[in-house]
């Protein structure tokens, strides 16, 4: 997941300026959710890169005590 987190970012960031810069078009409600949907998906990919991240240090952490 979270090699997926600069494509989130992006995909957020385009949606985002599309959907909430004042232009009237039909499909800004669509184009809102999908900056909705992308923010979140980045959330949960940022979280996913931390966790994985203290997990690998506390496992590192453990083997040195060990070692």
């Amino acid at each position: 997941m979270k090699k997926y987190t600069i494509h989130f970012l992006i995909i957020t960031i385009i949606t985002a300026l599309l959907g909430f810069t004042g232009l009237d078009y039909p499909g800004v409600m669509v184009v809102r959710l999908i900056c909705l949907f992308a923010g979140i998906a980045l959330m949960i990919s940022c979280l996913d890169a931390i966790i994985v991240i203290r997990k690998n240090r506390r496992k590192v952490k453990t083997e040195e005590v060990k070692g």
